[in-house]
């Protein structure tokens, strides 16, 4: 018995692992392994020069799963005991049926019984053998009220929903919550959060917390926050700000003369799609090719004299640079039929581009250019749960999994279609459908993914070819239909445009026959992500201007989302998610440009691929 640490690359699942069935959590374990590291080794036996990991096959999925997301490498190591493969078997069984981990109801009463005695975080996590970052947490849930605790000990409330009820510090507040709530962690942090914003989000740096708190903003902190992170209590001030502030710029570059400015909360989406615009850079005047001179003489002085590293040297570059940049610049010519786009970026900085205008006439809507109805990550959601939705059915009818699977041979052997047009990525890669659960508390629908690895967890990894060969016609067929459904991608993705693969989707949705409406129906918190203009403007179309008018004196975020939620009609659905909202005909309805020629098909559907 030894412990060594292999590579990723070197790791195999043991067929011999007694755990067949897919696991459930192993996201959620990918996410405490990203947090807080492999806590526990694993154990694997060696054959033909690889390593099958026999005991922590969910650690071991969970690993698989980072190296999806890009959060580790194939070539990083971890640790595993090595064992022969003899022992595989009964270990195996020893490793998941004698396993039986400690409470979080215990560890968060024992640890907090320890603090009580002066030991701090590090202290713990020595003693019990556990990351620091976990013992902070436990301890941080010790602050929730004592009945609470006792609903984790009894397994009836989730460690999920009891950090949700950290947002709030008053033990009453908590208890209240977390019984109307049912203890639905989603709903509790709605419940505590829906009208706030999160301070790390990038309107509220945009905004700046000293310029909210000015207005009278105030902070709830987040207890799980490392610092004085958390949420800020009026979001509609928020968004207030980040508008004034967006259209202070605006007005500035409107001043210049530009032909068209663009505030908008997210970069605009049709962005890559306009020929972008440099700035010309013209000769230096004599006072500052002089200036530039001078700084060159007085760096090589000091840089003789006191080295290239000297202090001194910093300010006179900061200078020069000032100075080069200020060559740069747009002409008249430019500004006249230029545009420049402002957005909030991620990080809460000013997002800008400059491109070339169009001429033609735009949609009177807002005042520089029509706003989306949903935001770009929104836009992306909907069309992973219609995605989700089609797989379903896809994965039910065989007959239709195989003409898909032909049809998309054909067109890419026969016809010279590219694989990033077609709606099914035969590449053996599984077009993920992963959306926020609150878009889906409505819905029953699961990935198809979890649905086949239970059905045919009986598949060998060691002789697959002989079972599937052995298998009946009937079962051949739902392993077909699952495989193929597991590859068909619908998705739009945030910031792209839909294109010839999109359309090819919308062909094998409608051939499914499947109702989105029967499958989905839109909850409260796909109205929670909705902008407050994009609301109103919503209603107005889907209801009449009576109803949008009433409802645009409604002062609170979350009430308009509940009225606009009560007022749409039954089976109403946002338009990415019905059946042909991207066909070739369809596509001036929504908003997309049908006008388009082959080029820029083309063009969008290479960036919907680059950007999968």
């Amino acid at each position: 018995m030894a412990i060594i640490h292999p590579k990723l690359a070197q790791l195999r699942l043991s067929p011999l692992n007694q755990r067949r069935v897919k696991p459930s959590a192993v996201e959620a374990m990918a996410d405490d392994i990203e947090a807080h590291g492999l806590l526990q080794n694993l154990v694997a036996y060696e054959d033909d020069g690889l390593l099958w990991v026999f005991a922590g096959g969910r650690r071991y999925r969970a690993l698989k799963i980072l190296g999806k997301r890009k959060r580790i490498k194939s070539s990083d190591t971890f640790p595993v005991e090595l064992r022969t493969k003899e022992e595989a078997i009964e270990l195996s069984l020893a490793e998941n049926f004698q396993r039986e981990d400690m409470h979080p109801a215990d560890s968060i009463r024992a640890f907090a019984a320890l603090r009580d005695t002066g030991m701090d975080a590090e202290d713990i996590a020595a003693r019990f053998g556990q990351a620091v970052s976990f013992v902070y947490k436990m301890l941080r849930l010790s602050a929730l009220a004592p009945a609470l605790i006792d609903l984790i000990a009894k397994d009836q409330l989730s460690l999920e929903a009891a950090r949700a009820l950290t947002l709030t510090d008053d033990h009453d507040t908590q208890v209240k919550v977390c019984k109307a709530a049912n203890g639905q962690a989603h709903t509790i942090r709605r419940m505590l959060t829906t009208e706030k914003v999160d301070t790390t989000s990038g309107a509220f740096l945009f905004v700046g917390r000293e310029a909210y708190e000015a207005k009278g903003g105030t902070v709830t902190v987040d207890l799980f926050s490392e610092g004085s992170e958390g949420f800020a209590d009026q979001p509609e001030l928020v968004q207030e700000l980040a508008e004034e502030k967006l259209d202070t710029l605006a007005d500035e570059y409107r001043a210049v003369g530009w032909h068209e400015v663009r505030a908008e909360p997210e970069r605009p989406y049709d962005l890559y799609m306009k020929g972008s615009m440099y700035p010309a850079t013209r000769e230096p005047t004599e006072a500052e090719a002089e200036r530039l001179a001078a700084i060159d003489a007085e760096i090589d002085a000091i840089a003789q004299a006191e080295g290239e590293d000297s202090e001194r040297i910093e300010p006179l570059s900061d200078e020069r640079d000032a100075i080069t940049e200020g060559l740069r610049a747009f002409t008249r010519e430019q500004v006249a039929v230029g545009g420049v786009a402002l957005w909030v970026s991620r990080d809460g900085s000013l997002g800008k581009s400059f491109y070339r205008a169009k001429a033609e006439p735009k949609p009177k809507t807002t005042r520089d250019g029509p706003t989306p109805l949903y935001a770009n990550s929104l836009f992306a959601d909907l069309t992973r749960i219609k995605t989700r939705i089609v797989q379903e059915a896809v994965a039910a009818d065989p007959a239709l999994a195989l003409d898909i699977m032909l049809d998309t041979l054909a067109g890419q052997l026969l016809h010279g279609a590219h694989s990033f047009q077609m709606a099914l990525e035969v590449q053996a890669k599984t077009v993920t459908t992963d959306v926020p659960d609150e878009l889906m508390a409505t819905s029953d629908v699961l990935a198809v993914e979890d649905a086949m690895a239970t059905r045919f967890a009986s598949i060998p990894t060691e002789g697959r070819f002989e079972a599937i060969r052995g298998m009946a016609s009937d079962d051949k067929m739902a392993l077909l239909a699952g495989l193929v459904a597991m590859m068909v991608d619908g998705t739009v993705f945030a910031g792209g445009a839909p294109g010839q693969r999109h359309h090819h989707f919308e062909q094998i949705a409608r051939a499914s026959g499947v109702n989105i409406a029967a499958r989905w129906t839109a909850p409260i918190g796909l109205f929670d992500k909705m902008r407050r203009a994009a609301l109103i403007d919503l209603l107005r179309d889907e209801v009449g201007a009576a109803s949008a008018e009433n409802c645009s004196t409604i002062k609170k975020k979350a009430d308009l989302a509940v009225n606009v939620s009560e007022r749409l009609p039954a089976g109403w659905l946002p338009a990415p998610m019905k059946i042909g909202a991207f066909d070739r005909s369809e596509v001036d309805a929504d908003g997309f440009d049908s006008e388009a020629d082959a080029d820029d098909i083309e063009h969008e559907d290479m960036m919907d691929d680059q950007m999968a």
